[in-house]
């Protein structure tokens, strides 16, 4: 496979998948603000900044302005149409590698969004808007499983689904979990604990999930485990890096290269850590150092994939 074409096609994933994360946390951020004093809202609008990676935060924060921004500012590289943007654009390169239902449908849901009257259609209904772009999203996944040849390209597809995933994960739960480990459950505002910690799992999908592994007893410590450690939750640390690892082996297999590239290495390493870690493992190191350390090798694998697939010296190809 080309490199430009597997270039085009792991960012096509991540863009999409950026996409989708960013309308399902503003989602969720809405529906918790009906919930709330006016008050609170500043506060939760920084931390849902952190969660999103976005620097550097407003000094002043107006929270309608933001989730506008957020949604439909082109030029702003945390939006939602940024993002649908970028996936169609690297779509557009590879049509001959994609399906055409592939095609068809990310190019109506950027055409959707695009369209959509920001005065009535979103700001008067939000959440079915939210909803539609996660709809489209997952329908791409959906239909891309089911209609395109599982080689290389879709190989491609996963890998930047899954490290897109990972790193989210990673950035929200450091932004929104760690000061729920220093307050007690008999805080003086037990009721906001509570639906702060159902709106953190609601923002990975995760809360109906939860509930049937563990209880609706919202314990942050229960949170942690089940986000990062899960072995068969499609939207945690775990899952996201066992599927990684699967399909860096079929690449390797597929390109004749050895398992042992540094690609493999990483993701093997952090597979290893994660299946191995307990909750107290994470705690004694301290919850954000942890993450911390998830995200550079997230990073770390994606720096490696480029190199051993994408941008590598023509020196190393003639090697192979």
């Amino acid at each position: 496979m080309l490199s430009r074409v597997a270039d085009h096609l792991y960012w096509m994933s991540r863009y999409l998948e950026r996409a989708e994360h960013t309308a399902r946390v503003l989602d969720v951020f809405l529906n918790r603000a009906l919930e709330t004093a006016p008050g609170a809202a500043d506060g939760r609008l920084v931390r849902l900044l952190r969660g999103l990676d976005i620097q550097p935060i407003p000094e002043h924060l107006d929270v309608q302005e933001m989730l506008q921004r957020l949604t439909f500012d082109s030029s702003y590289s945390g939006s939602i149409v940024f993002n649908l943007t970028g996936a169609r654009e690297n779509a557009r390169h590879i049509r001959e590698q994609i399906s055409s239902e592939m095609w068809m449908e990310i190019n109506q849901l950027y055409l959707e969004v695009r369209h959509t009257d920001r005065a009535l259609g979103w700001l008067n209904e939000p959440h079915p808007f939210y909803v539609g772009v996660k709809d489209g999203a997952h329908l791409f996944q959906g239909i891309t499983d089911a209609t395109m040849n599982h080689n290389q390209g879709w190989h491609f597809i996963q890998i930047g689904r899954y490290v897109e995933r990972l790193i989210n994960l990673v950035n929200f739960l450091n932004a929104q979990l760690p000061r729920h480990f220093s307050e007690s459950p008999e805080s003086d505002q037990p009721v906001e604990r509570y639906f702060d910690l159902v709106a953190l799992l609601k923002s990975f999908s995760a809360f109906e999930a939860f509930c049937k592994v563990y209880n609706p007893d919202m314990q942050p410590e229960r949170i942690a485990e089940f986000l990062l450690f899960n072995a068969e939750f499609p939207r945690s640390a775990r899952f996201c890096v066992d599927t990684l690892f699967s399909s860096l082996n079929s690449l390797a297999d597929a390109t004749m290269r050895h398992k042992n590239l540094k690609v493999n290495r990483v993701a093997g390493r952090l597979q290893s850590i994660l299946s191995f870690d307990e909750v107290e493992d994470v705690l004694s190191t301290g919850f954000s150092a942890y993450l911390t350390g998830m995200k550079q090798q997230a990073y770390q694998i994606h720096d490696a994939l480029f190199d051993t697939y994408i941008s590598y010296p023509i020196e190393a190809a003639l090697t192979n």
